[in-house]
């Protein structure tokens, strides 16, 4: 059977404790009590005591909801204090950068990550880049992003396995690269395969098939 359910604990004994249940991350919710009267209500107890109510609402517990809230904590670690000072985005050039294809639709996915990545995050400097087969390449994108200012390069290679391009090609180039801009910080992120969040994505695709 099809179903949106994700990050779900079946094994609860109140489960489902709310009709339209999506996820289980936030168990009890952390904004309670929210006042929002949309979402609930001031109800008095027997014991005639003030409390509110949000046995009908079900919004924390949308899958949409809680990625947004996973999303805004990362991204607050992001923002993070380094080493005593703020992390400033205005300062930082993010380059994804993937294998390359002969094939341009194949290319395009990573701008259109980028696309994405630039509606809901204020980065004002991000660019593609690819190890072969297709331009702009990495040292281009570096040239790109250091001549608009930034001071930090940071790195994300838009790879799944961590093949010889991981482990080998990509950490030389920026070797190299760190050779002709001493001043510069870079910053080389992890591939795609070592996030635990691969698994939901399979899972989903699964799901979506059958």
């Amino acid at each position: 059977m099809n179903t949106k359910i994700m990050r779900v604990n079946k094994s609860c004994p109140y489960f489902p404790c709310h009709s339209g249940l999506e996820d289980c991350a936030f168990c009890y919710c952390p904004f309670y009590p929210c006042g929002n009267k949309r979402l609930g209500k001031y109800i008095i107890t027997k014991e005639r005591i003030k409390v509110w109510s949000c046995k009908d609402c079900s919004w924390i517990h949308k899958k949409k909801v809680v990625d947004k809230i996973f999303h805004l904590i990362r991204w607050q670690f992001i923002q993070a204090p380094d080493r005593g000072q703020k992390f400033k985005l205005k300062d930082t050039g993010i380059i994804i950068l993937g294998h390359g294809s002969k094939l341009k639709k194949a290319n395009d996915t990573i701008r259109e990550v980028i696309r994405t990545i630039k509606r809901k995050v204020s980065c004002p400097v991000i660019e593609p880049a690819y190890l072969q087969l297709f331009k702009p390449e990495l040292r281009t994108s570096v040239k790109k992003v250091i001549a608009k200012g930034c001071k930090r390069v940071v790195i994300v290679p838009f790879f799944l396995f961590m093949g010889n391009h991981v482990a080998r090609d990509i950490p030389k180039a920026i070797e190299e690269e760190k050779r002709i801009y001493r001043d510069v910080e870079f910053i080389y992120a992890q591939n795609l395969g070592q996030d635990s969040r691969i698994s939901d994505i399979v899972l989903d695709c699964i799901r979506k098939a059958i």
